[in-house]
């Protein structure tokens, strides 16, 4: 039997098939490997885009309602004193208690004086008739920002004068009577000169909140009535005496020297009675 020979094989034929072969799975497992690359980069790029629209929005809608706050503010601030409640009605909670008690012999329980405090002192000035001074002197830091510590400030000079607004409150203690207490020297700060001093109360028939905000010597109210005279002493409280005060109404003052260079430097703090306030005495 004769075999025919096969041609001789050159040794390096297998080996260069192999690095073909090796080279084609790697220029494929590249081009499956971008790929999701690709698409995740895609993705990556929409979310992106998303991203910075919402932002954009919500910056658009944050200087719209900034702008919108500002306007408010400032339509607020350009109210004129006395008119912060327009023409409404003060509507009292206590309907029918006085044809009740005038009809009925009820006997009531005896109730000690109320003091009542006014909002806020502002101070206005005739010879600065425009200036507004701060209805509040001194602030105390919160953790939303600053509030007024309860104190109120009387000053009256030749040239400046005092505005306090109180709102009676109580149905049946509706004897109000003005008073003011001062502590001894040694234990306050307060200034009055040529003791005793004097101060006088006139009475404004405004009947409306006032914007202490916004008052002036140039916008404090008109036709007031004097109402009487105070003394002012270190270590004593006096008093003017009572008159009629309807329940839930607002009483207007303004207070004046009433000597020239007289100057009285009080300050009344917390709820208890100091400085200058009113009292209230049982009526029913």
């Amino acid at each position: 039997m004769n075999y025919t020979p096969l041609p001789p094989q050159s040794p390096s034929t297998p080996r260069e098939s192999d690095e073909e072969y090796t080279a084609l799975l790697d220029d494929t497992s590249k081009e499956t490997a971008s790929e999701p690359l690709s698409r995740t980069v895609f993705r990556l790029d929409r979310l992106v885009r998303l991203a910075t629209l919402i932002i954009l929005l919500c910056t658009v809608i944050d200087l719209l309602l900034i702008v919108y706050l500002g306007v408010q503010q400032h339509s607020v601030r350009n109210k004129v004193p006395g008119a912060e409640d327009d023409d409404l009605e003060i509507r009292s909670p206590y309907v029918n208690l006085a044809e009740l008690y005038a009809q009925t012999p009820l006997k009531s329980s005896k109730h000690d004086p109320i003091v009542n405090h006014a909002r806020a002192f502002v101070q206005i000035s005739a010879t600065e008739p425009h200036k507004v001074f701060p209805p509040y002197g001194l602030m105390r830091p919160i953790a939303d920002g600053m509030v007024p510590e309860y104190q109120r400030h009387l000053l009256v000079t030749p040239t400046m004068s005092t505005v306090a607004q109180f709102r009676v409150a109580d149905f049946g203690m509706e004897n109000c009577s003005m008073s003011i207490t001062v502590p001894p020297r040694e234990e306050s700060h307060d200034h009055i000169q040529d003791e005793p001093a004097t101060v006088e109360i006139w009475s404004y028939p405004l009947k409306k909140k006032l914007n202490m905000q916004k008052l002036s010597y140039a916008t404090r109210p008109t036709g007031g009535t004097l109402l009487g005279s105070l003394p002012v002493a270190f270590g004593e409280t006096y008093r003017l005496p009572g008159y009629h005060c309807l329940s839930g109404t607002y009483q207007t003052f303004e207070f004046k020297c009433s000597t020239p260079g007289c100057k009285i430097d009080v300050m009344g703090n917390g709820d208890k009675a100091s400085g200058l306030y009113m009292y209230q005495y049982q009526t029913v």
